[in-house]
């Protein structure tokens, strides 16, 4: 039996060290606890297989060892079965953020059982975990290439393997990979997904804002960056609105602000749906909330999760 906590920012990291904790077991069972109560997890942990067979059950997002917040009753009953656990069933907790040394739960596991630290890899590891990978795969990159892979989806490692996916992909067989081919790639998808991001929240999509939201910290996009593209997309809306308003031609909307047609076209469909004063309202709430973010009152990305849901619902 096994009870560990694994604590680190790469959820690819995390998985490598749960598969060498699980090896060739196949009775393993996953939950996350974003969407799945503690009484769910303890009830399966108390659980004895009559046939007695080890179990490993794996927890997802347990950020209650974090800054999240779980219910005090929760936290007393894990503590209470971690006095007593079930020796067939060995449980595998994961936090993605930093871990707070105060909370009970956090001292409890440094008594009596491991907290596995799992640091983000230098760059020149990075790189080197790539060539092996991709080597694996039966194709061929060179080191300058890889390191172009690696400075260009921000030292992430899962951001990283994401893009070296995608590259494979493309490819479909194994084959020498281009560089010029990795820089298209690879540009084409970083830079998209802040432009999608955007279309998402002035769409009202809340589903798609709050997904790529989440691919985007991931990548470590800055949310400074998000709101700046987000508030400039809402400033051409409301100009084209008070330029229709004079009664403007598209022809002179297009030479006042500089557009392309198809521009012009996208921010007409975009603009539609709102009345003046909810975009000059959105502007207003996305100054403050820059603001806010900059002056350290808000956490970045909460903040425009708060944006999205004030948006979108």
């Amino acid at each position: 039996m096994k009870i560990v906590l694994i604590n680190g920012e790469s959820i690819l990291l995390c998985n490598e060290k749960i598969n060498s904790i699980v090896g060739d077991n196949k009775n393993v069972i996953s939950f996350d606890m974003n969407g799945c109560s503690m009484e769910d997890v303890l009830l399966e942990a108390g659980y004895f297989s009559m046939f007695e067979e080890e179990k490993f059950i794996i927890i997802r997002n347990a950020n209650f060892f974090g800054s999240g917040k779980v219910n005090e009753k929760d936290i007393d009953a894990l503590l209470k079965y971690l006095d007593n656990p079930n020796p067939l069933s060995s449980m595998i907790f994961i936090c993605n953020e930093k871990i707070d040394a105060r909370k009970k739960i956090t001292k409890k596991f440094k008594e009596k059982y491991e907290i596995i630290s799992i640091p983000n890899l230098k760059y020149y590891e990075i790189e080197n975990k790539v060539m092996a990978y991709i080597q694996k795969q039966h194709y061929k990159i060179d080191m300058e290439t890889v390191k172009y892979i690696v400075a260009n989806s921000l030292n992430n490692y899962d951001l990283v393997m994401g893009e070296v996916e995608k590259i494979l992909l493309y490819y479909s067989e194994p084959c020498f990979i281009k560089r010029q081919d990795v820089e298209n790639i690879i540009s084409r998808s970083i830079n998209t997904n802040n432009f999608l991001f955007v279309d998402a929240v002035i769409d009202g999509d809340l589903e798609r804002s709050l997904s790529l939201l989440k691919d985007l910290k991931v990548m470590k996009v800055e949310p400074t960056v998000l709101l700046s593209l987000l508030a400039r997309d809402i400033r051409i809306m409301l100009q084209i609105k008070n330029l229709l308003e004079q009664n403007k031609r598209e022809y002179e909307i297009l030479n006042e602000l500089k557009l392309m047609d198809w521009q012009l076209e996208k921010y007409l469909k975009k603009a539609f749906p709102y009345k003046k004063k909810e975009l000059e309202e959105w502007l207003v709430k996305l100054c403050r909330l820059d603001l806010k973010i900059k002056s350290g009152k808000l956490d970045k990305y909460y903040a425009l999760e708060l944006l999205i849901l004030d948006i979108c619902t």
